[in-house]
């Protein structure tokens, strides 16, 4: 993958054997027998209450499996035989080592932060449904059906109480209302918008 993306070619295993015009290409029926080998199944009665897919459960697809590999083996190679003339410079190479020992090492986190942000966050929530009980009298000022019904009923009908829609109700509804749908913005928004308005608020 490094040394395709170095050559401007797909980033997929399949793509790059396609525009390299390769022999032997990727096969493509791997996804589904990739999840069944090298994923946790759900344990049932049908499966023997198992939680992996062994070799033995499934010959057939275990044989399936290996050829796919296989394959993917030999796609590989064509792939470097075919690069061979353009090397990828050792500057580059010593990037994706340098890479790679990053990602296995993670980053470090401040749990405390991210404990005092979630529950910033929840509080934010807990007082933005409150606000806007006060101001409605729904008893779920989060469900879109309880809200659209409240809406409708003081001359403010909308299909949608998407992002989109109550942006541009605001720019238009009356006053009391215009508060209730900014209230409505801001319970609605990511996480991260979230711990942005609760910044703010407290």
């Amino acid at each position: 993958m490094v040394w395709s993306a170095y050559m401007g070619l797909p980033l997929s295993l399949e793509g790059a054997g396609s525009v390299l015009g390769l022999e032997k290409q990727k096969l493509r029926d791997g996804r589904d027998l990739i999840r069944f080998f090298c994923q946790p199944c759900k344990p049932s009665e049908a499966n023997g209450n198992r939680s992996r897919n062994l070799s033995e459960h499934a010959p057939d697809k275990w044989a399936q499996f290996k050829a796919y590999n296989h394959r993917d083996v030999e796609t590989e190679l064509s792939i470097q035989a075919k690069l061979a003339k353009f090397p990828v410079p050792e500057d580059e190479w010593r990037n994706y080592v340098l890479d790679q020992k990053i990602n296995d090492r993670g980053i470090r986190l401040d749990m405390e932060l991210v404990r005092e942000a979630i529950r910033c966050d929840e509080r934010a929530r807990t007082d933005l449904m409150a606000s806007m009980q006060k101001l409605t009298e729904v008893e779920n000022p989060n469900s879109v059906a309880q809200m659209k019904a409240w809406l409708a009923g003081n001359g403010l009908e909308k299909d949608t109480l998407g992002k989109t829609a109550v942006k541009e109700l605001l720019k238009t509804a009356p006053e009391d209302l215009r508060q209730v749908l900014k209230l409505r913005q801001d319970l609605a928004k990511s996480s991260e918008e979230g711990n942005a308005t609760c910044a703010r608020r407290f």
